[in-house]
């Protein structure tokens, strides 16, 4: 009895009074990589200050936040990279006493998708199909609950493609998978646009729409009023893609005015898709569907088809399934509906699989994240295109010329495609601000302080060089301003004196391009670093860039928490070979020693890319390599595959 006895006054936990939790819910699933919201409220205001703990399964107690005294709700969140089903405990403690516990029983960490669009995003399939796997879950806006059919937001009483597509992507990654469905039948896109969007002509239903007395019609917005509120529930990065399957209201209607063009489709769901993102405040990635298929006299249009495809080859979205080529015995009514069949949910659900899979895998596999810093000559003042023959020496040495004449155009090549576009990666992206202004995109020319598509930098043949080596997507962060040295404004927090303010920018620069990736995981591979014009022209900065170097790499290094990260160091070598006895050749030498004292530091040579001025756009701007492309290009290339080599050594 005694030790019964004793054994019970180190649990205050019994007599702790029961919180309300109102996120996360039971069987939900919330997105990884992305912190756990947790918010709700206790039965009474706090008397005195609380600290409030949370825990998933067996770990750890972690501190997730305080409650004032007198305050009842909170908001917390739950850093947790651990995928599956988890039992959540959450406890609000004052000086060592539990006061008020919480606990969510299934939990799940995976994969979150919405889905939107018309009836067969929805419930109007011809059998409900069940889960088989456990492992899916879905939310009508109020609570969680096993996915089986009919898909609790959406529309109809019948079955969907969600519980095979769920299964199949469970499977494959091995983590529950969540499912926010808003999908309704019947609608045109137009109907899914926000409040007060206009267009000339109605959809076919007119119940959501309204007529405007100079005959035009405008959204009610009640279906983006849903979809919006599922973003807000959600947040920021709360899930992986919107699916969106619709069209068949838009193609090819008996009234032929109420049929959408292509051209219009894909002008107002690229509005539904900017929308999105302005409420969700982030840029969720849309999946768009091929979907126009009607009955087998009406198997498709081709025009909302080109529509369709429109959003994905401009970037909007990206490539769902071809629903229109599942036909036959996959169509309800003996194969002559619009609707799916048992076998055609599941063939469905496999497809949006086969889509969505092998991104999700690109997504999941980590970034190689590259910095590239510096002043003008890494923001970049090699000429595209511009051939003024005052101003730009009739182009001489710009990028055009420079792949049809240089010595370097056949390994040039590859900047342009067959049609003689500038090629864009979609599997190198690149970040930069100019001018207050992040840029951000897949790698191409003119990301440069410009702000158009007029001059490039080093950075588009490091990416170059960087995607044909990686199998994994690759990210290039450039900070990057003109006329700016490295014993002022990128000076160091570890040398004597004020901390550079171009340094804090830098810092805060990459941090934010890294803020904005969001769920995706990264790894930083390396930084290159291209400066020292405003340095080499100070005897005072000459004399001390070495000792600020090895500082900066340091401090930088241990900034991000990555002490061994490879640094390269680009020479300055505007003008080609300099003479023995001048600063530029003094300052070369000491940008070579004091890369030299870095571990795990490269210097790589560049004067031998320099171009006559007579065989540039820009012959008075000898501090810019005379604007000469190809000097851009090579410079690129050799930064580019130093740093390859750099990764390679073991």
């Amino acid at each position: 009895m005694k030790t019964l006895f004793l054994a019970t006054l180190f649990l205050p936990i019994a007599f702790a009074a029961e919180l309300t939790l109102s996120s996360p819910l039971n069987h939900q699933v919330c997105q990884r990589n992305t912190p756990l919201k947790i918010s709700g409220s206790l039965p009474q205001a706090a008397k005195n200050k609380l600290t409030l703990e949370a825990r998933l399964g067996e770990n750890l107690w972690t501190k997730i936040g305080s409650l004032g005294a007198g305050k009842t709700n909170f908001t917390a969140q739950l850093n947790s990279a651990q995928t599956g089903w988890h039992h959540l405990e959450i406890r609000a403690k004052s000086e060592g006493d539990i006061l008020h516990t919480g606990s969510v029983a299934r939990l799940g960490i995976g994969e979150v998708f919405l889905i939107a669009g018309q009836s067969n995003s929805a419930n109007h399939g011809a059998k409900k199909l069940t889960v088989q796997s456990g492992m899916v879950t879905s939310f009508d806006g109020t609570k969680w609950q096993i996915a089986n059919d009919p898909q609790g937001g959406a529309s109809g009483r019948g079955g969907s493609f969600i519980p095979p597509f769920g299964d199949a992507m469970a499977k494959r990654f091995d983590v529950p998978i969540g499912i926010v469905s808003t999908g309704s039948g019947g609608t045109s896109v137009r109907e899914w646009l926000p409040k007060g969007s206009r267009f000339p002509n109605p959809p076919t239903v007119l119940n959501k729409v309204t007529q405007l007395e100079n005959g035009e019609w405008e959204s009610k917005g009640l279906l983006f009023d849903k979809l919006a509120n599922r973003l807000r529930i959600l947040g920021p990065n709360g899930f992986r893609a919107v699916l969106w399957h619709q069209g068949e209201s838009d193609a090819n209607q008996r009234d032929s005015t109420r049929t959408l063009p292509g051209a219009l489709y894909q002008k107002y769901l690229t509005q539904l898709v900017q929308e999105s993102h302005r409420v969700a405040e982030w840029k969720a990635p849309w999946f768009v569907a091929q979907a126009s298929y009607h009955t087998p006299d009406d198997p498709g249009s081709p025009d909302l088809r080109a529509g369709q495809k429109a959003l994905w080859t401009s970037g909007t979205a990206l490539e769902g399934p071809d629903t229109d080529a599942l036909t036959g015995a996959n169509r309800d009514k003996d194969g002559k509906g619009v609707h799916f069949s048992a076998l055609g949910q599941k063939k469905h659900g496999e497809a949006w699989a086969q889509k969505v899979a092998p991104w999700l895998e690109q997504q999941l596999a980590p970034i190689e994240v590259f910095i590239l810093a510096g002043q003008s000559n890494m923001e970049g003042q090699g000429v595209v295109s511009m051939d003024h023959a005052k101003y730009y020496n009739g182009g001489k040495g710009n990028l055009v010329w420079s792949i049809q004449n240089s010595a370097s155009k056949e390994k040039m090549a590859h900047l342009r495609d067959g049609d003689g576009n500038w090629v864009e990666r979609d599997d190198v992206e690149i970040s930069f601000k100019a001018r207050d202004k992040v840029r951000k995109g897949q790698l191409s020319v003119g990301y440069t302080g410009y702000g158009n598509h007029s001059h490039i930098g080093p950075e588009l043949q490091i990416g170059h060089v960087l995607g044909d080596h990686f199998t994994t997507p690759v990210l290039l962060i450039k900070t990057a301003w003109g006329g700016k040295s490295l014993h002022k404004d990128f000076r160091p927090p570890s040398a004597s004196g004020d901390t550079g303010e171009y340094y804090t920018k830098m810092i805060a620069e990459v941090r934010d391009a890294l803020y904005v990736l969001g769920n995706r995981p990264y790894q930083l591979k390396g930084l290159i670093w291209m400066q020292g014009w405003n340095d080499m022209v100070s005897k005072e900065a000459t004399a001390e860039y070495a000792d600020n170097l090895v500082l900066f790499a340091q401090d930088l290094r241990a900034e991000f928490k990555a002490p061994t990260l490879p640094f390269i160091v680009g020479e300055l070598g505007n003008g080609g070979p300099s003479k023995e006895g001048t600063g530029m050749h003094s300052f070369r030498q000491i940008q070579r020693a004091g890369t030299v004292r870095i571990p795990n530091a490269r210097f790589v040579a560049t004067t031998q890319f320099a171009r006559p001025k007579e065989l540039s756009p820009n012959p008075g701007h000898g501090h810019h390599w005379f604007g000469n492309a190809e000097s851009y290009f090579l410079i690129g290339d050799a930064l580019g595959r130093e740093m390859i080599s750099m990764l390679g050594k073991k």
